[in-house]
């Protein structure tokens, strides 16, 4: 039989725009870097998510390259039995299994398929399309190597050491983690992994996944966090951790950073506002596709705003309703949800949109700050356009990204200013409302104070660093042709 020169990946990524929007963009650059590799990318809609699936659908319709396609596996209409998005996703996981094993089937009659790259939520298809066709399996992991590294953590903790790690959270001393430098509050322990019917119902079987793989793709860099990297060789220390499995092969390949997102009529209006303002004067306020808040903070962060008098850039969203599925919404009236007067009084100092380009936003001159929610891809950007962050996480992971940038690396502000590692746990509920005076206070260090410029500077100094990574010859640049290579050679290829 005669050897194929080309070789065929399967990409897959959950229906989250934190997953797609890097997958799609590392998709392009590997693509582009090797003229004999083609992917077809397998998606998954979602149930009622529009933006998501909006996505979706200018994938499938714009020729991106011609050896990039798309395939997509829609939604179930079924009743679902939970309103809780982490549950809904591993639930459509489950249903479209045997459709994603019977795409692959059929790729493989057409052309052959030499791996799948999946990522964090999807890793346990590793093993059952290793075991189905041998075909081996690698993880796109999209949000930090830290976050990466006390999941594989918790794992040995479980399985090999059988320590209860849902005691973790309530412990009051610091935890000695061996990805992180500084001892961890328990307080930010992501509920992913400290709450233990998550992380027994999911998560660990996500972490399990990820030791099934030949290699993990972080989307991270050196300078940013070269301890969590380096620590992976002490995870996977039998001296430390008993019968231990192994780590597979670490590539540190990012910052990969979504480029291709339009302005529209809008958004493009909006550029123009912002070409009006004073440089590093702008404050900009997005929590992610997924972020919300009620109505009472909302109307805490207006005034917070308002007493600041910075210039803004607000994303505001809605809150899923009760019993419905928990995706936020756009929002139909903002006067329902902000102070009388508010909309009025900031007509000529603000803006407030239900979605905004936010990688164009956070590039122009006139943005000095960004209040963020803390999700992996917005600390990418942040850094990559040199704008620090005020930090207030949600949800998932954010409180140890929020740790990390605020506590570790310096790289970020926290609401309130100034406070204690225990109050990370007041902080980062959904329960607590935050008042206005913290919010200023927060956005006045952020973009005035002496403090805030210290910040900035060392996030102008990570700006060059996460763009030389990417650059020919950068760290991330080789460690991503190194992934290339094994796949192009792992399987008969020429390097």
């Amino acid at each position: 039989m005669e050897e194929r020169l080309g070789r065929e990946l399967v990409l897959i990524a959950s229906p989250l725009m934190g997953h797609l929007m890097p997958a799609v963009e590392l998709a392009k650059l590997m693509i582009l870097r090797e003229e004999r590799l083609s992917i077809t990318f397998i998606l998954i809609q979602l149930p009622t998510h529009s933006e998501v699936n909006a996505f979706i659908s200018t994938l499938c319709s714009t020729m991106l390259h011609q050896r990039l396609c798309f395939i997509t596996l829609p939604s179930p209409q079924h009743k679902w039995t939970s309103t809780n998005r982490g549950v809904i996703f591993d639930q459509l996981l489950q249903f479209h299994k045997p459709q994603i094993l019977d795409t692959i089937s059929k790729l493989i009659i057409q052309h052959g398929v030499d791996a799948i790259v999946v990522d964090l939520l999807s890793t346990t298809l590793i093993q059952l399309v290793a075991d189905e066709f041998r075909i081996p399996g690698y993880v796109f992991f999209t949000s930090s190597a830290a976050f990466l590294g006390l999941m594989l953590h918790f794992q040995t903790l479980e399985d090999e050491l059988k320590e209860d790690t849902g005691k973790l959270k309530y412990l009051t001393t610091h935890l000695h983690m061996p990805c992180f430098v500084k001892p961890v509050p328990p307080v930010v322990l992501p509920s992913l992994l400290a709450d233990y019917a998550t992380w027994t119902a999911r998560f660990l079987h996500y972490a399990r996944g990820c030791r099934h793989a030949k290699g993990i793709l972080v989307n991270t860099y050196h300078e940013l966090e070269s301890y969590p990297l380096s620590s992976f060789s002490v995870l996977d220390s039998s001296s430390c951790y008993g019968k231990a499995s192994s780590i597979p092969e670490i590539y540190a390949v990012g910052p990969i950073i979504y480029q291709s997102m339009p302005l529209d009529n809008v958004s493009d209006g909006l550029m123009k506002w912002l070409d009006d303002q004073p440089p590093l004067s702008v404050v900009f306020l997005c929590f992610g596709s997924m972020g919300s808040f009620g109505v009472d903070q909302v109307r805490e962060i207006a005034k917070g705003i308002e007493q600041s008098k910075c210039p803004f850039v607000w994303v505001l969203r809605e809150p899923p309703r009760v019993n419905q599925l928990d995706f936020p919404t756009e929002v139909v009236n903002f006067g329902d949800l902000l102070p009388d007067g508010f909309m009025n009084r900031t007509a000529g100092t603000g803006k407030i949109m239900g979605w905004v380009p936010q990688l164009a936003v956070l590039s122009h001159r006139a943005v000095g700050g960004f209040v963020s929610h803390c999700g992996w891809n917005s600390v990418l950007e942040s850094l990559w356009c040199g704008v620090p962050l005020l930090a207030w996480p949600l949800y998932a992971e954010q409180k140890l990204n929020a740790f990390q940038m605020v506590k570790e690396l310096g790289l970020a502000v926290e609401i309130p200013a100034t406070v204690s590692d225990q109050d990370y746990k007041d902080k980062a509920s959904f329960d607590l409302l935050i008042k206005a005076e913290s919010i200023e206070k927060g956005i006045r260090r952020l973009i005035t104070e002496e403090d805030g410029k210290v910040i900035r500077r060392k996030v102008t100094q990570m700006k060059e660093k996460s763009r030389e990574n990417m650059q020919e010859g950068g760290i991330s640049y080789k460690s991503h042709g190194n992934f290339i290579r094994t796949v192009m050679s792992s399987y008969g290829g020429d390097d």
